[in-house]
């Protein structure tokens, strides 16, 4: 299984160039990067793409205010 690393989700199968590929799974590494399973209807060949957002990683603070901050009692 070949692993690429493309940043856009028009995909063509790396051994016979065919676009008729679909997405057979998505797994999210971590905040930034996705991993997608692809597999190819042309040659059945199975690749391997990560996608990296290129916003930061949120910290605590950003992610958790919206949703405690209506908690506080003053």
């Amino acid at each position: 299984m070949a692993s690429i690393s493309r940043s856009h989700h028009h995909e063509k199968c790396p051994r016979c160039g065919s676009t008729l590929v679909s997405i057979e799974w998505d797994e999210r590494v971590n905040a930034r990067e996705v991993q997608n399973l692809w597999y190819c209807w042309n040659c059945k060949n199975e690749f391997v793409t990560t996608v990296t957002s290129g916003e930061k990683e949120p910290s605590v603070t950003e992610i958790t205010a919206p949703f405690f901050t209506s908690l506080l009692v003053e």
